[in-house]
């Protein structure tokens, strides 16, 4: 065993290690919150019963947003633990985060160093955005994983001089490709492959695209995504195409868009920085490292290795933002690029004294950032139990002191080692701390917060109050509205937006049930103001957002 082979055995087992009670903990400890894990937990429930893994539905209805691969992946862990459950519908988010995590280490080290692959799965890891989005049920998670895996193929054909070698990994490119569209649609595809054209044209190497056989790649993604778009157009002919390709895809990059979310242009400007904490802190003294001419000196592979990641990072945003549809949600697949120059950047601190003001003002500010995290802990308790009792507890108040002593205390010795220049330990203790706010909040704070966010309680009245032979119907729903009750309460739920229609149900002596989520209680009051319902079950305050249950008398 070589002493590369070596390092990167350890440092697998230590990343294993500290990775696993990071994705976890806190995923079977609270139910669906809002936005997205409702829906996609009821469109994994409809297929794991249908059986149908062609068409996602929802209440019922298509659902052709994306395509149904990672809705099959929770489909698939409801058939093999017996069920739907809010308690197991995230397994498939922590198996992709997880995924993608070690694809990035394995990444890191074949461009670097052991090390720096270990320092690049972490700070990945860590990252808010998608620590967030691994205890989430969302399909980003599938998306950003296959990408990272592609990426990682497509470098290693790059550099592969074997052309049996640089061919196999170039056809893994190729499929990992077609599973990142399989998850999200075209985005799969547009991300890597804007990356590595711009990278190609950087080196002036276009000639590679016939070394990666590109003929080849699109026989290996029609081979393995005509079969679903046949299936797609024989469920719903033309029309389901048309929903998928241009209202959920096309139509996303025109002014207006197809959906919500829509943010100008410069939104990524602000959100990569809010969506990356706290490694975004560094993110002027990364670039400036990851620019500077002296990369000149480093080994043609790490030097086209650097010049790929930035391509990948600076091009997926511009990509992104030109759509008109944004959420930070969506800048998971250029964290990684930037995790790994920023792990380049924070393993060059091992070997340094000299820092310039700048870096010593942004080191500064990283080493602050969980020290006032600490700081607030305590308080923010007390503030939130005081208006809030009935979430105050001896053993939590005691869990928050402890846990804010722990990060509060590794802040301080991180501060000193910086002021040492002892980076190493530095690293260790900033790092310490921020660990441990992650895992305060999975075993303590998402508790807490189910609370408030949790529509379990409403759908148990439901559940209690509405029976088989009653009607349910739901008043202009959302997404959400359309998934909670199915999911929990397996009742599917008669749409409609027509109150007159109800009405009439009302008038020939039915005894109906109608279910709303309701924003400051604007459809609430248009049916109630009609005299022929009242408000059986109300969750949430009226003013804000409240999931609400009105019915009408019997006669």
């Amino acid at each position: 065993m070589n002493e590369k082979t070596r390092q990167t055995a350890m440092y697998g087992i230590l990343l294993l290690v500290l990775l696993l009670p990071l994705f976890c903990l806190g995923v079977s400890n609270h139910g669906l919150w809002t936005a997205d894990e409702p829906r996609v937990a009821e469109i994994g429930r409809e297929m794991a019963l249908t059986g149908n893994w062609v068409v996602p539905a929802l209440n019922q209805r298509p659902f052709l947003e994306e395509p149904p691969l990672y809705y099959a992946s929770v489909a698939a862990v409801f058939r093999i633990l017996g069920g739907a459950s809010d308690r197991t519908a995230r397994v498939p988010s922590v198996l992709f985060a997880l995924g993608g995590c070690i694809a990035l280490f394995f990444l890191g080290t074949f461009l670097f160093t052991p090390r720096i692959g270990f320092l690049s799965s972490l700070i990945l890891a860590t990252g808010f955005e998608y620590f967030r989005v691994a205890h989430w049920l969302v399909v980003d998670s599938a998306l950003t994983c296959f990408i990272i895996t592609a990426m990682m193929f497509f470098i290693m054909g790059y550099m592969a001089e074997n052309k049996r070698k640089k061919l196999l990994f170039y056809i893994l490119f190729y499929i990992c490709c077609t599973g990142a569209f399989f998850t999200k649609g075209f985005i799969g595809l547009a991300v890597p492959g804007l990356a590595i054209l711009a990278f190609l044209l950087l080196k002036r190497n276009l000639k590679e695209l016939l070394r990666m056989h590109v003929p080849l790649g699109i026989v290996v993604f029609l081979a393995l995504s005509l079969p679903w778009f046949f299936g797609l157009w024989s469920h719903g002919g033309a029309e389901y195409l048309k929903v998928f390709l241009i209202k959920n895809h096309i139509q996303r990059f025109l002014p207006g868009g197809s959906s919500g979310h829509h943010q100008p242009f410069y939104y990524y400007l602000f959100g990569f920085p809010e969506g990356f904490l706290p490694w975004s802190i560094l993110l002027i003294p990364v670039l400036i490292y990851s620019f500077r001419k002296s990369d000149d000196s480093l080994p043609p592979p790490q030097k086209s290795g650097i010049t790929w990641l930035k391509c990948w990072f600076i091009l997926g945003i511009v990509f992104l933002s030109v759509a008109s549809t944004k959420r930070i949600l969506y800048l998971m697949p250029v964290f990684p690029p930037f995790a790994l120059l920023a792990a380049r950047y924070v393993d060059s601190t091992f070997l340094t004294r000299l820092f310039t003001k700048t870096e010593k003002a942004f080191l500064a500010i990283f080493a602050g950032f969980p020290l006032i995290l600490g700081a607030a802990m305590t308080p923010v308790y007390l503030l939130a139990s005081g208006k809030y009792p009935f979430i105050a507890s001896h053993s939590l108040f005691f869990t928050v002191i402890a846990a804010s002593g722990l990060v509060f205390g590794l802040s301080l010795v991180s501060l000193k080692y910086f002021f040492e220049k002892r980076m190493d330990r530095f690293w260790i203790s900033s790092g310490g701390a921020l660990y441990a706010v992650m895992i305060f909040s999975l075993v303590a704070v998402m508790p807490v917060l189910d609370n408030f966010k949790s529509f379990v309680p409403f759908t148990d009245q439901v559940k209690s109050i509405v029976t088989a032979d009653h009607d349910l119907y739901a008043y202009t729903p959302d997404e959400t509205l359309r998934a909670i009750i199915p999911f929990y309460t397996s009742f599917y739920l008669k749409e409609t937006d027509n109150k007159d229609y109800l009405a009439a149900r009302v008038a020939k002596g039915d005894r109906i049930f109608v279910a709303i989520r309701d924003k400051k209680g604007r459809f609430e009051d248009e049916l109630v103001s009609t005299g022929l319902f009242s408000v059986v079950v109300r969750h949430g305050a009226k003013e804000d957002r409240s999931s609400v249950l009105l019915s009408n008398r019997e006669r």
